[in-house]
């Protein structure tokens, strides 16, 4: 019965770790492959899906160490409620398959198994490849509102964070 627990566990995990892989970028230099469409290519490696993790979870603080002017907030304001009006049902998907992934990983897993761990990997790679586009012109846009100062700590602030480092 330990070992049936212990096996749940360790597939939650495995589940756990693929959705983080698929939602952090592994490296900011990674630009979208031709067509988007390649695992190791831009898709999972594109800053701009780090960027709108940030913008949705952690506004307050990112933007607060961008030291924007109040005139550049109101811009990001701006252009991020046309973003969230414009993707509405992509987001909320987006935003339903994250807290999936967790809820598995923290609750022990319920018995998905590896298929189904394969299956919400796939759902959520079709709506980043759905997304990205939208993901790419918000960082593109929000890049355009920046000073080169600004652009340069953004960049910083994006960097993937190796787990322990």
């Amino acid at each position: 019965m330990k070992q049936a627990t212990i096996h749940r566990r360790i597939t939650s995990l495995g589940i756990l770790a693929a959705a983080i892989a698929l939602v952090l970028p592994a490296s900011l230099s990674a630009q979208r492959g031709a067509g988007g469409a390649g695992a190791r290519g831009g898709m999972f490696n594109n800053p701009a899906i780090m960027l709108w993790t940030q913008l949705d979870q952690n506004y307050e603080e990112f933007t607060r160490q961008l030291t924007l002017t109040e005139e550049q907030t109101e811009s990001i304001a701006g252009l991020l409620k046309e973003f969230r009006e414009k993707n509405e049902q992509g987001l909320g998907e987006y935003a339903e398959m994250r807290q999936s992934m967790r809820n598995r990983g923290a609750g022990g897993g319920g018995g998905a198994g590896a298929g189904g761990g394969r299956e919400a990997f796939q759902r959520i790679r079709t709506l980043l490849e759905k997304l990205n586009p939208a993901f790419e012109k918000l960082h593109t846009d929000l890049g355009e509102l920046l000073t080169e100062d600004q652009n340069k700590k953004m960049t910083e602030l994006l960097q993937p964070r190796r787990p322990g480092g």
